[in-house]
């Protein structure tokens, strides 16, 4: 077997700590300001999109497995063209997301340590950020061992506190007020947060091994994780009752086990959870910058690597857009929910191509079934987007429309 490459366990770890993520930290406190009650409608929907999302994005690593992932789909279903927008939605997506998740992290320090101005929790989240440059240039093994360790200790952690909570601290349920179109429609924008990620499975394809095996293999159990865990911590957090001394968010979850030490394990487990986020999305979209500089016009350097075969340049990239979008934080131009609302309309119209490229591509009736339905999901949620990010897909969509035309017009 070669060394380099990593089965099924470690690969259903990385998939479970970069779906679950910051968004299981960050989205179920948001959703109940959105939406109230209905929040856990919203994320009964979420959890039935993450399940078809990894069956769909699954089928699509076996098919086309390689550092391309779902982009080579997307090339073979509608050409080169809708590659590159595939591409550019992708990345512009990881140009936004990645801070979101790091400043994820800063804003669950315990409080005896948390800075309490931008200025030095753009720092915290900055060297967080250096640290986690370091574990990607450290290769794919050596990372999905990382990985492992962090995605377990907080799928335990997050079930054993809303396990608490639900059979200990439930009060009566109310029914369901009357239903608010607008907050809920924008409450699954955000909820389209918790399952980003899925989209990148195929990525790693060439350092997997038997990926025809192993990645179905490993969305299967994933995604069953993920559900369990995301419904366990919405329903505890918006049924719950808890005492004020608890605090606020997911962390008052982990208040009946850990009492006072609460803070201090939420730290631990948010550090988990985003760590492995930003290590699978940062490390994916590298791969498919290297794998695009090798047959388009991408810059050759984008596929220089490095000793552990990691596309090194792409990395250096990422980390010098996030560590200026830190210094905007430090500045207090930049937030946490502004950065998930543009990461999500690029991640969104990336999804949809995948989608797309599926519905197309696919004979057999269930993943054709699957992908048709969520593609007109993924739609819906995606006219929600906010305005600037719709305009800024408008202007790739008709770039790459002119320069695909401009290349038949010049062959001709």
């Amino acid at each position: 077997m070669n060394q380099r490459k990593i089965g099924t366990l470690p690969l259903c770890c990385m998939m479970i700590g970069s779906v679950l993520g910051s968004g299981i930290i960050i989205l179920p406190p948001l959703a109940l300001d959105a939406a109230g009650p209905w929040a856990i409608v919203g994320w009964i929907l979420t959890v039935l999109f993450g399940v078809a999302f990894a069956y769909l994005f699954a089928k699509i690593g076996t098919f086309y497995p390689g550092e391309g992932g779902a982009a080579s789909a997307v090339d073979k279903a509608f050409g080169s063209a809708a590659k590159r927008l595939a591409t550019y939605t992708l990345s512009g997506a990881v140009l936004f997301g990645p801070v979101a998740v790091i400043l994820t992290i800063v804003e669950y320090l315990p409080p005896a340590v948390r800075p309490d101005n931008p200025m030095g929790r753009a720092a915290i989240g900055a060297a967080i950020q250096i640290v986690c440059t370091g574990l990607l240039l450290s290769g794919l093994k050596n990372m999905s061992r990382f990985t492992l360790v962090l995605a377990t200790t907080a799928t335990l952690l997050l079930l054993a506190g809303s396990g608490m909570v639900l059979f200990t601290h439930v009060g009566p349920i109310a029914p369901l007020p009357e239903f608010n179109g607008s907050g809920f429609g924008y409450t699954m924008l955000l909820l389209f947060w918790a399952v980003v990620g899925w989209e990148v499975v195929g990525n790693f394809g060439d350092e997997v091994v038997d990926p025809r095996r192993t990645v179905p293999r490993a969305a299967v159990v994933a995604a069953i994780v993920i559900g369990v865990v995301s419904l366990a911590v919405a329903g505890a957090l918006q049924y719950g009752q808890l005492p004020p001394e608890a605090g606020h968010g997911v962390s008052t979850l982990l208040y009946p086990l850990f009492g006072a030490f609460a803070p201090w394990v939420m730290c631990v487990l948010t550090v988990a959870l985003c760590t492995t986020t930003y290590l699978v999305i940062v490390g994916a979209v590298a791969r498919l910058l290297a794998h695009l500089s090798r047959e388009s016009g991408l810059p050759d350097v984008l596929d220089c690597r490095n000793k552990h075969n990691v596309p090194w340049v792409g990395v250096v990239f990422y980390t010098v857009i996030h560590l200026c979008q830190f210094g905007l934080v430090g500045l207090d131009a930049l937030d946490l929910a502004g950065l998930v609302a543009l990461a999500d309309g690029f991640f969104l119209a990336n999804a949809l191509l995948g989608t797309l490229a599926a519905v197309r591509l696919f004979v057999t009736p269930l993943p054709r079934i699957v992908a048709v339905l969520l593609s007109l999901g993924v739609f819906a949620v995606l006219t929600q987007a906010h305005w600037p990010v719709l305009m800024i897909l408008s202007g790739m969509l008709l770039f790459v429309v002119y320069r695909a035309r401009t290349r038949v017009l010049q062959a001709g």
